[in-house]
């Protein structure tokens, strides 16, 4: 078989060693020719022949993690200045990306003057947690490259399990289907701390967590299809707000005339002078555009009102001012879900909210899950998602340490 010439550079991975051979030895080499005679072989009974190489190196496999990634919050490190381990499953770039994020957003925070600086050493408590993760799943997945490799059939059978016809599945494919979640990146799971609520959080109020939803703190938030007004264009509602440094909060406002009260108390209690949106305001706010989409009220927060209806039943009108001014973000739930056929409000049911309830979902700007709050009459709503804030915000907020109770 010839393959048309194409100008294109192309990156081979060849394996000259296993664990298995009788003479293996972690520290052999290799010559460019040697590599070259060992792909060729691989890829019999087709041939393979270079024009001239532009690059080549020996990569032995190994792990190791950095004892910190920071001194004393000044000085900060990640990606592969922290963690090293085999070029498998594009978790180098991939992780290095979630390292900077995470350590971006939390800058950006403090340097706004909106958290306290002690929050800087959760970027290490969270981050070099994942990489032992990465490393404990690396040296596994590592370990199975170097043995026998699984056939295309082994590997193109992925989604039909080798028990479902008696046999045992094969060891590669299982662990490549178990990590799926963590390599693609949903699977990062951040542990209780000040950002990611749980019962032992500073942040105490009945109103916490919602029965039924399945969302949970220190989790990515779960992908989800609705209507924008503004414009009548599906979109998915994890997408909607940019990577712009700012805490998300998803109204999930269910039926409008049952949680009409409701909604007019949260905004009610959202324009209080010592409201975490009133008491970080933009300083030039007065200026702000009517087409500011994202943050017409502060940079540190944006604001999502999803109801459970179709896009034409939606009263606009009645919906509260300082939540009308998102109007870029104000949605229709009636986009139907394959994962939940038989709902009728998709995004509501599939997180396990009650359209005759809704409920509100805070989220940190990297996407994950802060804290789950239910939505009712009156000022616990708010109350609640000001003790939510003031664990770790420059300011006081609400009116007491009662607020977050009533």
């Amino acid at each position: 078989m010839v393959i048309p010439r194409e100008d294109n550079m192309v990156r081979l991975y060849v394996q000259i060693a296993s664990s298995t051979d009788p003479d293996f030895s972690p520290r052999k080499t290799a010559t460019v020719e040697e590599v070259q005679a060992t792909a060729k072989k691989i890829l019999q009974p087709y041939s393979l022949e270079w024009e001239r190489v532009e690059w080549y190196s020996f990569y032995p496999i190994g792990q190791g993690i950095s004892e910190k990634y920071t001194l004393d919050e000044r000085v900060f490190m990640g990606g592969d200045a922290c963690h090293t381990h085999s070029p498998k499953a594009g978790q180098g770039m991939n992780t290095a990306f979630h390292d900077a994020l995470n350590l971006a957003w939390k800058l950006h925070v403090v340097e706004s003057g909106f958290a306290d600086r002690s929050i800087l050493s959760t970027y290490e408590s969270e981050r070099k947690d994942i990489a032992e993760t990465l490393l404990n799943f690396d040296a596994k997945y590592a370990a199975l490259f170097s043995k026998r490799r699984p056939s295309a059939c082994e590997v193109g059978s992925a989604n039909h399990t080798a028990a479902a016809v008696g046999e045992e599945e094969d060891e590669f494919v299982k662990t490549f289907k178990s990590s799926c979640e963590f390599t693609s990146g949903y699977g990062v799971a951040y542990k209780p701390n000040v950002f990611n609520w749980d019962k032992t959080h500073p942040a105490q109020s009945p109103l916490f967590n919602i029965p039924g939803v399945k969302l949970t703190p220190g989790r990515a938030f779960t992908p989800s299809t609705v209507t924008r007004l503004a414009d009548a264009n599906s979109v998915h509602l994890e997408q909607e707000v940019p990577a712009n440094g700012a805490f998300r909060i998803f109204i999930f406002a269910g039926k409008q005339a049952k949680t009409r009260k409701a909604i007019a108390d949260l905004a009610a209690n959202l324009e209080k002078e010592r409201s975490f949106l009133s008491a970080y305001r933009r300083s030039d706010i007065a200026d702000v555009s009517f087409f500011e989409r994202h943050q017409p009220h502060s940079k540190l927060f944006t604001l999502c009102l999803v109801y459970a209806a179709s896009k034409n039943e939606v009263d606009l009108e009645a919906v509260p001012k300082i939540l009308r001014d998102y109007h870029h973000h104000i949605y229709a739930d009636n986009i139907p879900d394959l994962r939940v056929p038989n709902a009728k409000f998709a995004a509501h049911e599939k997180l396990g909210f009650d359209p005759e309830k809704g409920g509100v979902v805070v989220t940190r700007p990297d996407s994950h899950v802060a804290c789950l709050v239910q939505l009712t009459e009156g000022s616990g709503t708010v109350g609640a998602l000001n003790a939510y804030f003031n664990a770790f915000a420059t300011k006081r907020l609400g009116h007491d340490q009662q607020q977050s109770r009533l």
